[in-house]
Order: structure tokens, then sequence, then C-alpha cells
């Protein structure tokens, strides 16, 4: 995968919270990314929408996204870095300002729900967004995280886009990537900001979910004529699922409901909730 980001020192970028605000407990882990990226010789900038203050809330939908929109607005800002999760992002999509995005654009970072905005930014703005969690840095695998984030967003390397597979079915693909969690991702279906999978690579993952809620969500997907129409279909990891050894039950379901399209299937371990995972662009074309 080829991008065009990378860091120098000096820069600045921006921590926020676009979903579930960031527990106060976790204030510690927030304060040791914070030095890890001033090691790196980057300036962070904390949105004022980082933390909870009422129940799961960093602010209203509406307080999220202008401190989003003044992210980007922000022309000394590199890059964005949402390090939530939860529920809550598909609450700001409405009101993020696309076309002032659209003006100065910038890389945005974030997964699970944030996929929801990282395919929105692309079916509004044909924007690139990187499926990555930059808490991974100060994770339990932080050290092989740090060293990887470093050489890619730095020197210029791939070891971040570079993840581990096999061939479920076929031997090749190509196409745009989208997609991100499933769950999460699901919550777009009938709006504007769904993504047309024509000749797309879906991106697939979760947190949570044992076969049949997993399965339940491979056949909305069904149901939607998704695997009709994308290039090919990227499995990651699916956490709780895999923990119960019920992954087979799944990759077994989705080769039956998309045996007619033939689509070509990959499975990974390295894109996903993991604290080994790599970073994957979506909007970004990748050829495997």
């Amino acid at each position: 995968m080829n991008t065009t980001l990378k860091f120098t020192h000096g820069n600045k970028v921006g921590l926020i919270a676009c979903s579930d605000g960031v527990r106060v407990e976790n204030l510690a882990k927030v304060e040791e990314l914070k030095r890890v990226l001033h090691s790196f010789g980057l300036h962070v900038v904390v949105a004022n929408t980082l933390f909870r203050k009422e129940g799961y809330f960093s602010g209203n939908p509406m307080e999220r996204a202008v401190e989003l929109n003044q992210l980007f607005k922000n022309t000394e800002i590199s890059a964005i870095f949402d390090i939530s999760g939860g529920d809550s992002a598909n609450q700001i999509l409405e009101y993020i300002d696309y076309e002032s995005i659209r003006m100065t654009p910038k890389p945005f970072f974030g997964m699970s729900d944030l996929s929801v905005i990282l395919n929105a930014l692309y079916t509004q703005n044909n924007s690139k967004s990187y499926h990555y969690q930059l808490m991974n840095l100060v994770s339990s695998d932080g050290a092989e995280q740090q060293r990887a984030f470093y050489r890619t967003f730095f020197e210029g390397q791939n070891d971040l886009y570079d993840f581990r597979y096999h061939w479920v079915r076929g031997n090749q693909m190509s196409g745009i990537v989208i997609g991100g969690n499933i769950r999460c991702f699901l919550k777009l279906a009938g709006t504007s900001y769904f993504p047309d999978p024509s000749d797309k690579i879906l991106l697939l993952e979760s947190l949570s979910g044992r076969a049949n809620k997993i399965v339940s969500f491979f056949a909305q997907l069904q149901q939607l004529k998704y695997f009709d129409a994308c290039a090919g279909l990227i499995l990651g990891s699916f956490s709780e699922l895999e923990n119960f050894n019920e992954f087979p039950i799944v990759e077994e379901y989705v080769k039956e409901i998309s045996h007619s399209a033939s689509i070509p299937i990959i499975k990974t371990a390295e894109i996903g909730h993991g604290s080994n995972s790599k970073c994957i662009v979506v909007g970004d074309k990748i050829t495997l």
C-alpha cells in the first residue's frame, strides 16, 4: 500500500473522541500516549471533547462535531487521531463540515466505532482515512507498535501497512478499501454515508460477538447485495468470536453466501482490535 503521509519533527497533531468519551480513569494512559508522541517530536493538541463529561459523552453531538471541524480547519494540525470507541460516533455525522474538510483535508485516524466517520469522509469527500487505533502505541505490544509507527510515518517504510494473511478463496484482489468494524459499519446502511460496494475491497472485523451475532451481520450485508458487487473481502480479527473458536462457523457461512459471486477472500489476524493490529487506509486502493 502506498501513502504520502509522512510526519516531521515539530508537526502538530490533534487528539479527540468523536464516539464515547475517554474514561477519566484512563487519563494516565492518555498522558503516556502524549509522552510517546512528544518523543517522536510531535506537538499534541487536545480537543475539548476527549474525556467523558456526563454519562458516556465528551460533549453533545454538535460539540463533538465542532471540535472535529476546528481540528480540520486548523492549518497547523497535520493529522487527527480519534482515540475513542463505543457507540456514539454516528451522532455527529450530520454536523461534520464536509465542504470545509474538502478544502482543508488531512489524515484522520480511528477504528471500531469510528468506522462510521472513516467511511463518511470517503463517501462525502473521497478522503483517505486511517483504520488504526493510536492507543496501540501504549498497549501490551506498545514497543513494537512505536517502532512500526515511527518507521512508517517518519521514515516512509511500510511496517504498519504490511500485514500477514492467507487466502480463503482466490489468489488476487484489487480495489479501494471500505468498511471496518462490521457492527458499526452497518449503522450507515440506508444513509448517504454508506459507500457503494461496486469494485471495492470490503474490510470487516469485530471486537464483540459470538457466531450467531456475526452471522446476522453478514446476512444483512448479503441482503444489501454487498457481496454481489464488491471486488474482494478482507476478514480481520473477530476477537470474541475467535476466543470461543467459532470463526470456522462464520467463515463457512461467508463462503456460502458469497459463492455465486466468487469474490476473493483473505483472512488476517493483524487488522482489528488486537494490540498487534496494523493500519489500513479506507478510501485507498490496495492490491493483494
